[in-house]
């Protein structure tokens, strides 16, 4: 309603109408009908959707109380069971057209008899004849406690080889154990998009979801525990998705055996390596520790790559260990042309001597936008000059480039840094040599592709690394047009006005372009 009791919505054409009803709420939609004359005619039924959510959620305020709510989640679930099953298969057999659109959210407490009531209501929702024409499919198990740490999932697999959904197109699921496919020559022909968040998937389920859709253009796995229908016996682990563009995996574990030792019990193997085999995929996503993953073959062209690595609380760091792993991580993508790359510490991937330069860094050929996010040392900067310059020379096309650095000080975390940058067989000559900028054609993409680079960084007291990338690119950037920065210091571009000006009158003499500084927004 709008101002003066103009009724704005009900003045909307009945096809924008069931759009919006498309998306709203069972209950709401189908109350609509008492809101006027205008809305009797019940337009939720040929919205083709129909959004159900259904359950009992009990907040445990104390802990002596949890006998006595337990009698009253069990009452009041069990006394409203048959209304709720009626409820839903009511509405899917009201439905004027073909349901195109089912969300089922459900609320599950703790005890496993009523968890199986809720159970029996997906499984009748999904069997019944009006959900076989079903193009979107959302299932969400809502913990009622709140909890985002809450490991547990609603004990309910979709198993789609028996709801004959030949018309699937979109499927969701959120803290449920997963999606199955009981036979091999099951087909899902319209499936294009796959989302499971906060559930249990055996991988070998889900490559038979994979194997059994042709056109799955989309595999999202946000916070997913994959587990292993056999032991663990290989050190590696295959994953096929001959029609995927866009792979997403978000904080995904992976299940780890246990095995005796003769001091006690330890983790015994994990399987933390996975050959991708993608070669269609344009947009990929990873969250988590780092870890051996590989593409075979590698796609043909990527378009976007994000990478955000952060540490593992149970593994022992090894520092060339996870210089290796990341830099042969990152080796997956030399055919990108954007990516964000995030990392805990610089020191961690900064290659120092020239051997290992020419043994580990990649060529990020197509590259032309990076965005790097970075904590540093503030008393060691050599470590983050160095990443920086191994990146630089990693990307001889690059054209934009994005540094977020975050200063990290000895108190904070002084166990993590373990030694700092000094890797073995590195001299402290050959890391001076590494963090000097040498001559320009040393860094292509110094002497022909950077215009505009973009720095966010703290402003230090003394010798500022932020400060330092300034004078770096105003040097050594021979067709950079700006720098926009973000130091935390709204007066830092009128402070260096002078030193741009002096800057320029020099890149003239080398036949440069001249840049401006630019405060950044956020």
């Amino acid at each position: 309603m709008a101002g003066g009791g103009v009724d704005r919505l009900s003045s909307l054409s009945n096809d924008l109408l069931r759009r919006i009803l498309h998306f709203t709420p069972l209950k709401e939609a189908a109350s609509t009908t008492a809101l006027s004359r205008r809305w009797r005619e019940p337009l939720w039924l040929s919205s083709a959707a129909i959004n159900l959510e259904t359950g009992v959620a009990e907040k445990k305020k104390h802990r002596q109380r949890q006998g006595h709510e337990h009698n009253n989640a069990h009452a009041r679930f069990f006394s409203g069971s048959d209304d709720l099953v009626s409820a839903a298969t009511g509405a899917l057999n009201a439905a004027d057209v073909p349901v195109t659109r089912l969300t089922l959210i459900t609320w599950f407490p703790d005890y496993a008899e009523v968890a199986s009531c809720y159970k029996d209501l997906v499984e009748v929702v999904l069997s019944h004849p009006a959900a076989h024409r079903v193009e979107e499919l959302l299932l969400v198990a809502k913990d009622p406690y709140g909890n985002p740490y809450n490991r547990k999932v609603f004990n309910c697999t979709v198993t789609l080889d028996s709801l004959q959904m030949g018309t699937l197109r979109i499927l969701e699921l959120t803290n449920c154990s997963g999606v199955l496919v009981n036979h091999t020559e099951a087909v899902l022909p319209r499936l294009s998009s796959l989302r499971l968040s906060h559930c249990t998937q055996q991988l070998g389920s889900l490559q038979r979801v994979i194997d059994a859709a042709p056109s799955l253009a989309a595999v999202r796995l946000e916070s997913v525990f994959i587990t292993h229908e056999e032991a663990i016996e290989a050190t590696w682990r295959h994953l096929r998705c001959p029609a995927t563009t866009v792979l997403v995996l978000d904080t995904c574990e992976w299940e780890v055996t246990i095995g005796p030792h003769r001091h006690g019990w330890f983790f015994e193997k994990t399987v933390d390596r996975l050959k991708i085999n993608a070669m269609r995929l344009r947009r990929f996503s990873y969250k988590g520790p780092l870890r051996s993953y590989s593409f075979s073959p590698q796609p043909l062209e990527f378009e976007q790559v994000d990478l955000e690595f952060f540490e593992q609380g149970y593994r022992v760091k090894d520092p060339n260990r996870d210089l290796e792993t990341f830099w042969k991580f990152t080796r997956n993508f030399t055919g990108t042309k954007d990516m964000r790359l995030s990392v805990n510490h610089l020191e961690d991937i900064a290659v120092l001597s020239e051997a290992r330069q020419v043994e580990l860094l990649p060529m990020f050929r197509r590259l032309e936008r990076l965005e790097f996010h970075g904590a540093h040392w503030t008393k060691d900067k050599t470590a983050a000059v160095t990443t920086i310059l191994n990146l630089l020379h990693c990307c001889p096309v690059l054209i934009t480039l994005r540094i977020n650095l975050t200063a990290k000080y000895e108190e904070e975390d002084a166990s993590n840094k373990q030694g700092g940058h000094k890797q073995k067989g590195t001299t402290r000559k050959e890391i001076l040599m590494a963090a000097m900028v040498g001559p320009r054609y040393l860094f292509p993409c110094l002497q022909s592709s950077l215009r505009k680079v973009d720095l966010q960084f703290q402003l230090e007291k003394k010798d500022c690394l932020g400060v330092k990338l300034i004078k770096t690119f105003a040097e050594n950037a021979m067709v950079l047009e700006e720098i926009r920065i973000d130091s935390g210091d709204e007066k830092l571009c009128e402070h260096m006005n002078p030193r741009i000006a002096k800057w320029n009158s020099s890149r003239r003499e080398f036949g440069a372009t001249n840049f401006v500084l630019l405060p950044l927004k956020r």
